[in-house]
């Protein structure tokens, strides 16, 4: 077993399985995905091995060996030729003036390795950053994962081997296998990405760091930006499961602590405390299969006849106490206003309130006498 807590950045660099997350190999993506939650630690000294094993693994085949020792050669002859007296540099007294111009090219060939380091790096960082999005085929295991990456302003759609529709986000990048395996269907996303998953025998699951979203078949958005506070899953028609990672899970543990969340529904992931809670869209949408189709005007309508209505329009619960709102009649057109405006509207009209507790709605009153 690894002591992680000490782990160095020679430990990361040499670590087999580490390497292999990093370059898109291996079997062990979820624990390496959830390490910093148990390891906040070692947050630096993660980042800066996943950077080096990135570089590393760049084929350098824009600057030649060559053209470097050319560059740093010119730049050791130029330094050279430099008085260490006029650049600025301080000279202790009374040493020949030869050895201080040996020190002056020991310092010149010190800036000149830095300076090829950066260069280095920032050409592949633009390398990076400018390369056109399209598919980049990933080994992992005994499948390939195929990346996506959408380096455009505009969100990019995209259909997978299931028949599922993903529109992936500005600056986001999904990766999944070109071929689904017969248990299960996986997709391991960064940033933001619309689902329209097709119903099939085997689960849907998209990996967003320590939250996994499990459904069968529906429509659903995920915001997993790493530079977010939050995860977000959102819930457009159906239903779906959201619960946090576990890296190890004992055989014999079979409850998984997790969220059930239907149309216009939520799941919020805040990282600092690594909660998980359920809330409401922030702009609720009629269904489309609505069995009312419209809500316009009430003459003289019971409350609890309006609210059940809105329920049914939004497939999302009302609680209220229908004894005591049955006295209140309402009179009212409602057409294009939000789901909240129209709740706004009624509360107003009799003096009540409402709360959202648990992806739920809760109006409380007085009542009308």
């Amino acid at each position: 077993m690894n002591n992680y807590k000490s782990y160095t950045l020679e430990d990361f660099l040499h670590d087999e399985s580490f390497r292999n997350w990093v370059q898109g190999v291996g079997n062990q993506e979820v624990f390496w995905i959830t390490f910093l939650n148990k390891f906040p630690e070692k947050q630096e000294v993660f980042r800066q091995a996943e950077h080096i094993i990135r570089a590393a693994d760049v084929p350098a085949d824009r600057i030649s060996e060559r053209e470097i020792r050319n560059e740093v050669q010119l730049f050791i002859e130029r330094a050279g030729q430099i008085d260490p007296t006029v650049s600025g540099i301080p000279v202790a007294s009374g040493r020949p003036r030869i050895f201080t111009q040996k020190i002056f090219v020991r310092w010149a060939i010190s800036v000149a390795a830095m300076l090829l380091v950066s260069v280095g790096l920032n050409w592949y960082l633009n390398k990076t950053k400018t390369e056109a999005s399209g598919l980049t085929a990933l080994r992992t295991g005994p499948a390939d994962l195929v990346q996506t990456s959408n380096d455009t302003g505009k969100p990019l759609k995209m259909t997978l081997a299931d028949g599922s529709e993903v529109v992936l986000s500005p600056k986001s990048y999904l990766r999944y296998p070109s071929q689904f395996a017969d248990s299960s269907r996986i997709v391991y996303l960064v940033g933001e990405a619309s689902f329209s998953v097709k119903r099939q025998g085997q689960s849907f699951l998209v990996y967003t760091g320590e939250v996994i979203t499990k459904v069968l078949g529906t429509r659903f958005v995920v915001r997993a930006f790493d530079q977010d506070k939050k995860i977000t899953v959102q819930v457009q028609t159906g239903k779906v499961s959201v619960y946090v990672a576990k890296p190890k899970l004992v055989h014999s543990e079979k409850e998984v602590k997790g969220l059930i969340i239907t149309a216009n529904q939520a799941a919020i992931f805040e990282k600092d405390i690594s909660q998980l809670s359920k809330t409401l869209v922030k702009n609720p949408e009629k269904l489309t299969k609505s069995s009312v189709e419209n809500i316009s005007r009430y003459d003289e309508v019971p409350l609890p006849v309006i609210l059940h209505d809105l329920e049914k329009a939004y497939g999302i619960t009302v609680q209220f106490d229908a004894r005591n709102f049955m006295d209140c009649r309402i009179t009212a057109t409602l057409s294009n206003e939000s789901m909240y405006e129209k709740l706004d509207i009624l509360c107003r009209t009799i003096s009540a309130s409402y709360e959202i507790v648990d992806g739920q709605i809760i109006v409380s009153g007085k009542g009308c006498q």
